[in-house]
């Protein structure tokens, strides 16, 4: 009986071991056992020198320069490093997990499919080596989202070939040209900037000041005596110019050379920074070139009436001058050679007019008389 029982159970595990090579040789996927997508690119990350990345919206390319990076469509507007070279490590850690589908009806389930076809969702990465060698192409589609303690994976079909594959591996490919740069360009507080003026178009000056830095808002200066602000916070608004100013696209300073700009900011700061904004029309565009210098102002160095108490702790006349200075040549090298398109509610508060922060003055109510 029990001889039966083991040919019995023998007999069964042949059987199923026989169906499942049947089934495996004849499912629609080919495992391969951790294969590297690009063998060789960890070796040549040193030889890179520029990645392409587009979509079906558009394309952008990262050539090297030098030491670093810059953006070749603008200029060569230097771009971070870090996430270049994650890129790159993350492409030369892919692994081939499965062979999924060499029909290209099916690329589009996956994201895979070429960029020029209609509602094409997938990025196209492209690495290139010294003389325009080919170190890396494929186009990546939708993520995988793993379960339990599985890695991360992304259906990619490498540029020229019919297979699209399962990859394993982190694969965060920044789709954005600003994710790539770093679109700071200047953050100067408020309660630094003592006066901000605007001029342009032939119109009267916009003139905003205040008195001491504890002073919350700004104060208009010139206001004709039947006219008055809209509000305090609409004018406090245009000393805020440089606060967090970020640009939405930038270019190099030679495409507004010899032209004439159409309005001009200044500000000024008490401890003796002053940048002056040109802003420049072009192609239908608005561009910023920005320029810092340090003129010291010892009597600016301290509030104008320091508070009861305070004094002993006031910082002497002149203080901040070296600091003031270091910060100033840093946003000279920064800025000097690009201009910016910036954000709309900084290019708007760059455009205010003088009549757009006055109102006619109401009339006071005539007096009241006795019955």
């Amino acid at each position: 009986m029990k001889t039966k029982n083991l040919l019995f159970i023998a007999l069964t595990c042949g059987l199923v071991f026989g169906a499942y090579q049947v089934s495996r040789s004849k499912a629609p996927t080919l495992h391969v056992e951790s294969a590297l997508l690009y063998p060789s690119l960890l070796e040549s990350i040193n030889d890179v020198q520029s990645i392409e990345l587009a979509n079906a919206a558009g394309q952008f390319r990262i050539a090297r320069q030098g030491e670093g990076w810059g953006m070749a469509d603008r200029d060569g507007f230097p771009v971070q490093a870090t996430p270049v070279r994650e890129l790159l490590m993350q492409l030369a850690a892919l692994k081939i997990r499965e062979e999924k589908t060499a029909k290209p009806d099916q690329y589009p389930t996956l994201g895979v499919e070429e960029l020029d076809l209609p509602k094409a969702s997938g990025l196209r990465v492209s690495v290139s080596g010294k003389s325009e060698q080919n170190l890396a192409a494929l186009i990546v589609g939708k993520a995988r989202k793993p379960s339990g303690n599985e890695s991360p994976g992304h259906y990619v079909r490498r540029v020229g070939e019919a297979s699209a594959l399962l990859v394993e591996g982190e694969l965060g490919v920044k789709l954005k040209r600003n994710e790539w740069l770093d679109t700071a360009i200047a953050n100067i507080p408020v309660d630094r900037v003592r006066q901000v003026s605007l001029q342009g178009n032939g119109e009267p000056p916009v003139v905003v000041t205040k008195a001491d830095r504890k002073d919350q808002l700004f104060t208009l200066q010139n206001v004709p005596k039947d006219k008055e602000a809209k509000s305090a916070a609409l004018v406090s608004n245009v000393g805020g110019l440089l606060l967090d100013l970020r640009f939405e696209d930038v270019a190099s300073a030679k495409v507004v050379a010899g032209l004439k700009p159409e309005r001009t900011a200044t500000l000024e700061t008490f401890d003796g920074l002053t940048a002056t904004l040109e802003s420049y029309a072009l192609e239908g565009r608005s561009l910023v070139a920005i320029r810092f210098a340090h003129h010291p102002v010892a009597a600016q160095a301290v509030p104008a009436k320091p508070a009861e108490g305070e004094a002993a702790n006031a910082k002497p006349a002149g203080a901040d001058a070296p600091n003031v200075a270091k910060e100033v040549e840093t946003l000279h090298e920064r800025t000097r050679l690009w201009v910016y398109q910036l954000a709309d509610y900084k290019a708007r508060t760059l455009k205010r007019s003088f009549a757009d922060l006055v109102k006619v003055k109401e009339k006071a109510p005539p007096p009241a008389t006795a019955d």
